[in-house]
């Protein structure tokens, strides 16, 4: 038994003796290495774990929040989504805000150049960046000025065309609008007005706006002046119906009383 367990102890100190004496032999071999494979060995080793490192983290920061399992999985977004919302919609009101946004006719009242569901591109960089506000003929989205007969409405959106600008006399009379004495409206071959008007000059800062439906119209002639800090841009095109799309026609290129208004206006406030 005693030779026994001597040869036992021999043969344990001598596989010890050996696995120390590999494992100091391999330490040297790194050690001794100068062709620097050691370096890239611990460097790769020292990259894997700061990959194993960003992963766990990663791991951990999406088991932070757990969707609870009433929620179905198509309405689980990450945080990734929720920004990318947040920033459409920001771009999508900062251009509506302050380049164009799209508007369509509700009524009869601009009859028969625009009809109920015809759709426009209202731009409101023009009266911005131009030097001069909305001149006769355009066509222009505003809320209309709170008063008696606007009570209800003027936080709406209208959408009427310039008919004469501050300082100009404004009159209706024998089925036609005048404009400094001046009959204008009938370049847009629109029906008779079966209403009358006595003169009226248009204040300093204010537009007298109508209807193209002058007989269907809530306008000017029925609550007073616009003024022009009530103007938020120029209808510039139409997208629907199809075959209508385009830009809109000049008013002031179909009639030379428009035109001699508007350059009149253009050169006094030069």
């Amino acid at each position: 038994m005693c030779a026994l367990r001597s040869k036992r102890r021999e043969t344990s100190s001598c596989v010890l003796s050996t696995t120390t004496t590999t494992t100091t032999t391999t330490t040297a071999d790194d050690d001794d290495d100068g062709s620097g494979n050691k370096n890239d060995d611990e460097g790769g080793a020292f990259n894997d774990d700061d990959d194993d490192d960003k992963n766990e983290g990663e791991n951990e920061s999406r088991e932070r929040f757990q969707w609870p399992s009433e929620i179905p999985e198509w309405a689980r977004v990450s945080q990734e989504d929720v920004v990318t919302v947040i920033v459409t919609f920001a771009i999508s009101i900062g251009f509506r805000t302050f380049v164009a946004e799209p508007r369509y006719i509700p009524s009869l009242s601009m009859f028969p150049n625009f009809d109920i569901g015809d759709r426009l591109i209202a731009e409101k960089l023009t009266y911005r960046f131009s030097g001069h506000g909305p001149l006769v003929g355009d066509v222009i989205i505003f809320n209309p000025p709170e008063t008696e007969k606007t009570k209800t409405v003027y936080n709406e959106v209208f959408i009427k065309r310039v008919v004469a600008l501050e300082g100009d006399e404004v009159e209706v009379k024998q089925g036609e609008l005048f404009v400094n004495g001046v009959s204008r409206g009938k370049e847009l071959k629109l029906e008779p007005i079966k209403y009358t008007f006595q003169k009226y000059v248009v204040p300093e800062g204010d537009l007298f706006v109508m209807g193209d439906n002058r007989n269907n119209s809530f306008d000017s002639h029925a609550w007073g002046p616009l003024p022009k800090s009530r103007v938020i841009g120029r209808a510039c095109a139409k997208y629907w119906p199809l075959k209508a799309f385009g830009p809109l026609p000049s008013y002031a290129k179909v009639s030379n009383v428009v035109d001699h208004a508007n350059s009149t206006i253009n050169s006094e406030k030069k």
